[in-house]
């Protein structure tokens, strides 16, 4: 954990706490879009059947509600540009 190597420009502030911050601040926000990701791809791209919102909470640690506001149609418009697949038409949540 503290012998991350910190990102150049917080590291040329010479301060080894804030870039260690920041590189864990950059880990973290690309943590949280590729949960997002897969959040989409499961409950938009998976056919015949998709994941269930309860199937993808467990796994992602996150509560239902959670998951069905987690992505976005960025996220899906991402995960389309990202595999050239259309996302499948959803008939209810579940």
């Amino acid at each position: 954990m503290l012998a991350a190597v910190p990102n150049p420009a917080a590291a040329s502030s010479g301060d080894a706490v804030l870039a260690a911050l920041a590189d864990a601040h950059a880990r973290r926000s690309r943590a949280e879009e590729e949960i997002r990701l897969l959040l989409a791809y499961g409950r938009q791209f998976v056919y015949p059947h998709p994941y269930t919102l309860g199937e993808l909470a467990t796994a992602a640690g996150m509560s239902v509600s959670g998951v069905r506001t987690a992505y976005g149609p960025h996220d899906v418009d991402k995960v389309s540009a990202a595999t050239g697949l259309e996302p499948v038409p959803s008939d209810a949540e579940d």
